[in-house]
């Protein structure tokens, strides 16, 4: 998987066993449909995978990353050098596919969208990549085409939600999170939560949501300081 700022790619095993705990201890089982409409780089999915036996679904609003994830499925490999000025030209070329993802992300400094090129990204982005061999992990994931979480109707399943947080330095720099409506969300979480598992990432939630899990992490982007990453569920 490439960087991706926000992504949980460090945290994504604790978080996937504290989902299925969670589960377990409400339901018996880790049987349910299991869903994620924030997918973006699959750092918690990729655990979720390991259950062959499960129906998984995933989704993203932005495009790139559904290709990229459908590519990695039919196989595709990120190119074996980068450098700024094919980063560039990706970008203006705009066409929405595996490379263009890989670049936006797994080229670019601290895994933030076109934040300019970043050599070691790159280099870890493509040893990931060459290290996991993704395509078999999530072959049987069913990604949806691109939407938004509110475009979505799930009834009994095990939801795992990871949305921009409402307090992130890094959102400011990309445009299409700014409009991002945090009442909205939680809203729709209350709604989904009537039959089904909801389990969200956070740092804060309304007080009608309550902590399952937390862990304190140092501040990835600025590396100044930490940040309390929560699960939460509705009471």
């Amino acid at each position: 998987m490439c960087q991706y700022a926000g992504g949980k790619a460090k945290l994504g095993k604790r978080i996937s066993s504290s989902i299925l705990k969670y589960e377990y201890g409400l339901t018996g089982s880790n049987n349910s449909p299991y869903f994620e409409p924030f997918v973006g780089m699959g750092g918690v999915l990729k655990y979720i995978c390991e259950d062959r036996e499960r129906q998984i679904f995933a989704c993203d609003k932005e495009k790139c990353i559904i290709n990229f994830w459908r590519g990695i499925q039919e196989g595709w490999t990120p190119p074996e050098e980068m450098d700024k000025e094919t980063y560039k030209s990706i970008r203006s070329g705009n066409v929405e596919n595996e490379l263009y993802a890989f670049s936006a992300y797994g080229c670019s400094f601290k895994g933030m969208r076109w934040a300019g090129f970043y050599q070691e990204a790159f280099d870890i982005a493509t040893k990931r990549l060459e290290k996991n061999n993704f395509k078999e992990i999530v072959k049987n994931v069913h990604y949806l085409d691109p939407s938004s979480y509110i475009d979505h109707d799930p009834h009994g399943m095990t939801i795992y939600c990871d949305p921009p947080y409402k307090k992130c330095n890094f959102i400011a720099i990309r445009k299409n999170l700014l409009s991002f409506d945090t009442d909205m969300f939680w809203e729709t979480m209350r709604k989904w939560s009537l039959d089904n598992i909801v389990i969200v990432s956070e740092t804060e939630a309304p007080d009608d949501f309550i902590p399952i899990w937390t862990y304190v992490r140092m501040n990835g982007i600025t590396q100044n300081g930490t940040i309390e990453e929560k699960l939460f569920v509705l009471k």
